[in-house]
């Protein structure tokens, strides 16, 4: 088989992102972004091959778990907003109010 258009600079850059995106699930937004671009890089990296690489898949799955995760963590804040505050809106001003910040206050001066 020829190798010659894979890319094993994009495969690197695959592996190194979905372990970041890995090792950062709680932290919503590195690893929503290097999750992401895991799976574009490691997708990229098979050069117009039909299959990829060991590195790749690996990388394509963790970029797949990082987004997984992220996009649970998501779901199940909007759920618990919901369920227990009746909204994200509600949730917020019973923070803020725990805080001792005015939730009205804040969202005026926020122009909002």
């Amino acid at each position: 088989m020829n190798n010659k258009r894979r890319s094993q600079r994009m495969e690197n850059a695959a592996l190194l992102l979905g372990v970041i995106g890995a090792a950062t699930f709680c932290l919503v937004y590195p690893a929503l972004i290097c999750g992401s671009l895991a799976i574009v890089f490691a997708l990229l990296s098979r050069g117009g091959e039909r299959t990829l690489t060991s590195r790749a898949k690996i990388a394509l799955i963790l970029g797949a778990i990082a987004l997984g995760i992220v996009l649970a963590m998501i779901i199940y804040t909007f759920a618990i907003a919901e369920l227990y505050y009746g909204g994200v809106e509600n949730m917020a001003r019973q923070v803020y109010g725990t805080l001792g910040i005015d939730f009205d206050t804040l969202m005026n001066s926020l122009g909002q």
